[in-house]
């Protein structure tokens, strides 16, 4: 006859339908086993609100091996055997709380507020690139894709790439010590801009006018190259550290995937953006005349927002989507020849777009500038096919508010290529030579369409879970859906039709603080469960130190998040309101 303990052995005490809260308020010797397959320090004591099966697929994990590790540990809860598991989150499980923070700050301000005045009185004065000094347009651009941009990236690679592999991160004092590096660097580039380049054109425009005359009370020029240069030089060497901690903790996981190239090419051209900041920003700062920016700025602003663009971002968010995607929504897996394919296409891509520009700039070859379509074309197909791998637009195992920003970030990414390659047809109809306005719209889809739409959507997703909020119960972002998507059609519609009509200057101008709007919804909904996140690590922590002996003094909820297996003992004894979540964290705070 079969004792108590083989008889549990024969049935499954954890099913793959069970919440992870439920299995380890259960089984608390289960955390081990889900810390082992990266969950460590993520959505609280007992884990986010989400399905065994859920936690499986998401982090690529053969649902079997993890039911049979589960249930050994379960059963080792029942008989006593196991080591208390205690929450106790380390910097590297929060590592990415400041990042996201400081990205949606820059997001806010220099993405979307600065960039929003600075578009309203360049549309409204119809003068597009010289109604306001050209360095503040650069600061622009500085804040958006190193300030947003960079250290979203580097946020969630220090916190998911460890997860994929279900690893650690290596270097965490180092990783953690680059964002201060980061922010002292940006600060003092994007200070300098605000006096180089010095304006070289002339302007009616009343703010040029006064500033202007605001410069000449002093001479900023020269300690703005020294601070510009120092702070470009500080971004260099934070993202020097970034790439050897990331790489370092890819070598050390000895777990390769398939992505895996594709991530460090991305990084090679992060390093490679980087570097040519610093030697941009002097030899942009010290333009002389007309003639000077007309050659230096024309010739390299677009190689070096190219490698940005889509030799670091595109080819990140195409690389990471990879692993993502299927596994967050149960789209199809592409073919394991699609990764060797994308980072081939797009690398060779990337280099002939940022080749081809500056010979064409100096020998005015018109082949050169074919190659340059050419490789316009090769991301465009590179995109739709990824989206027809996926079946991205297709049925989803999973539905969340971070759906529909996934999606359309693709789509936008389709449309940026199309007005990309239609460019050369655009300024033949127009007779125009060059359009700053269809310039700026193209490369704003890009930028506000695609990358920007992709780093809310999967923030969206990834934070509340990381906090331990359940992602059904989050706020459903829709109004920041509907401003980031309407604001970027009026951006780039608007600045198109500048070219035939200055009416439509006010739409442009609105246009840019409606996609503000959308921005603060979101980092303001990110904040929020960031703080949310770091109280319920720190009453985890707190009630794991703090509670030794239950008395009768002793709060149930303090109980319930020290010892979650003793909710059934309540509830044995009547207390069943507690089966109430709401409840265990509200009524339960206050009882004795």
């Amino acid at each position: 006859m079969k004792n108590d303990s083989e008889r549990r052995s024969d049935i499954r005490l954890v099913t793959p339908e069970m919440l992870l809260p439920e299995v380890v308020a259960k089984y608390p010797a289960t955390r081990k086993v889900f810390d082992k397959y990266g969950l460590r320090g993520c959505g609280g004591p007992t884990g986010p609100r989400e399905p065994v099966a859920w936690f499986a697929r998401l982090h690529n994990v053969p649902l079997q091996q993890l039911l049979d590790e589960l249930n050994e540990a379960a059963r080792e809860s029942l008989d006593g055997k196991s080591v208390e598991v205690r929450f106790e989150p380390t910097i590297a499980d929060t590592i990415y709380q400041p990042y996201f923070s400081a990205a949606a700050a820059f997001a806010v301000i220099f993405g979307g507020l600065w960039g929003a005045v600075l578009l309203a009185v360049m549309s409204i004065t119809y003068e597009v690139q010289f109604a306001v000094p050209y360095g503040w347009i650069l600061a622009h651009g500085q804040g958006m894709i190193s300030g947003f941009v960079a250290l979203m990236a580097m946020g969630f690679a220090f916190q998911a790439f460890p997860r994929f592999k279900h690893s650690e991160l290596q270097l965490p004092k180092l990783a953690i010590a680059i964002l201060p590096l980061m922010l002292l660097g940006l600060t003092g580039q994007i200070v300098a801009h605000f006096f180089l380049p010095k304006p070289v054109f002339p302007s009616e425009s009343p703010l040029m006018v006064n500033w202007l005359e605001f410069v000449k009370r002093f001479s900023p020029y020269g300690w703005s190259l020294v601070v510009g240069t120092l702070g470009a030089s500080l971004q260099w060497l934070a993202v020097t550290f970034f790439v050897i901690v990331v790489a370092v903790t890819l070598k050390r996981a000895k777990k390769p995937e398939p992505y895996d190239p594709i991530v460090y090419a991305s990084l090679i051209w992060l390093w490679l953006s980087a570097l040519a900041n610093i030697i941009l920003f002097v030899h942009w700062g010290t333009i002389p005349d007309r003639d000077a920016f007309i050659q230096r700025v024309g010739t390299w602003n677009a190689p070096l927002r190219d490698a940005q663009i889509f030799g670091f971002a595109a080819q990140l968010i195409l690389g990471v989507s990879l692993r993502f995607l299927p596994h967050a929504y149960g789209f199809r897996e592409p073919p394991r020849w699609w990764a060797k394919f994308l980072l081939l296409s797009s690398n060779l891509s990337t280099l002939a777009l940022v080749v081809s520009f500056p010979l064409y700039m100096a020998l005015r070859d018109h082949r050169l500038m074919a190659l340059y379509w050419f490789a316009l074309l090769a991301w465009l197909v590179l995109v739709v096919g990824q989206i027809a791998m996926f079946g991205l637009f297709g049925a989803a195992q999973e539905r969340d508010r971070a759906l529909k920003f996934i999606r359309s970030a693709y789509l936008w990414a389709v449309i940026g290529l199309v007005m990309g390659l239609a460019m050369p047809f655009y300024n033949i109809a127009t007779h125009q030579n060059f359009s700053h306005n269809y310039l700026a719209a193209y490369r704003h889809a890009l930028l506000s369409g695609f990358i920007l739409l992709m780093i809310v959507g999967v923030s969206s997703k990834v934070t509340p879970i990381l906090a331990g909020v359940d992602l059904r119960q989050a706020n459903p972002l829709w109004t920041a859906f509907v401003f980031l998507n309407l604001g970027n059609i009026l951006r780039i519609v608007g600045q198109t039709l500048l070219d035939f009509n200055s009416f439509v200057g006010f739409l442009v101008a609105a246009s840019g603080f409606v996609q503000w709007a959308g921005i603060a919804l979101w980092a303001d909904d990110l904040w929020n469960n960031i703080v949310i996140g770091r109280r319920t690590a720190k009453e985890g922590m707190t009630n794991a130190e703090e509670i030794t002996d239950i008395t009768p003094q002793t709060k149930v909820a303090t109980v319930l998040e020290r010892y979650p297996q003793t909710l059934e003992v309540f509830l044995r004894y009547g207390f069943a309101p507690l089966a109430n979540p709401v409840l265990r964290k509200t009524m339960a705070r206050v009882v004795t």
